[in-house]
């Protein structure tokens, strides 16, 4: 009776021992499938979100600078036009009153233009830039010497608006005044940086003028 007892706990513990063999032996299978159908998934959450992700890293193309408004000189933030003027001729009258004169600019853009009507005691200037890079004959008095021809374009990233004067001084010297407008403090400060080269001169003058929006 004892015999027959322990063989048959001896076929209990075979038949265990024998179900454990056969699942250590599937749960490889088993993992390998579950892991393939984990990375299948990951791939195809990949591929839907990439478009997203992509889109997302793209910068914003920016837009090209709005002048429009009326805008006012500040003297004591502007440097001084001094050494230009003197090298283009302008009498020291000229210089003075540049110095001095309190100005306001009402600036209207376009597409494809932009008006610039500036006034102050004693001055007035109205000039019409045309935007898409154009030449275009000019008799505008310009800081003592007179612009012959005039282009207008913006710069290669859009931020500034580039304006090419043909000059020619009261001297009869002939050369180029570059005038770079561009905005800052988040459209509310507008910069306009002159570089005046007259072409029988090596050096070139530069300044710069800051205008603080009013409306």
């Amino acid at each position: 009776m004892v015999c027959l007892k322990v063989l048959k706990d001896f076929d209990k513990s075979r038949l265990y021992f024998l179900g454990r063999i056969r699942l250590n032996r599937a749960f490889p299978q088993l993992m390998r499938y579950l892991l393939l159908r984990w990375l299948a998934a990951l791939a195809w959450l990949g591929l839907c979100s990439l478009p997203k992700t992509s889109a997302a890293l793209q910068p914003d193309q920016p837009d090209d600078p709005n002048f429009s408004g009326t805008w006012a000189l500040d003297l004591k933030a502007s440097t001084s036009f001094e050494p230009l003027m003197k090298q283009i001729g302008a009498s020291l009258l000229e210089r003075k009153y540049a110095a001095s004169v309190k100005l306001k600019a009402t600036l209207h853009q376009t597409e494809h233009v932009m008006t610039i009507a500036a006034r102050g005691p004693g001055f007035a200037l109205d000039e019409t830039l045309y935007l898409d890079g154009r030449t275009a004959p000019s008799k505008l008095d310009l800081l003592g010497a007179t612009s012959l021809k005039t282009r207008t374009a913006w710069s290669k990233d859009h931020q500034q608006l580039i304006e090419a004067h043909q000059i020619k001084t009261k001297q009869g010297k002939e050369g180029q005044l570059i005038i770079k407008r561009y905005l800052i403090d988040e459209g509310k400060t507008l910069v306009a940086a002159y570089t005046l080269k007259l072409n029988a001169e090596p050096n070139q003058t530069s300044a710069r003028q800051i205008w603080h929006k009013e409306a």
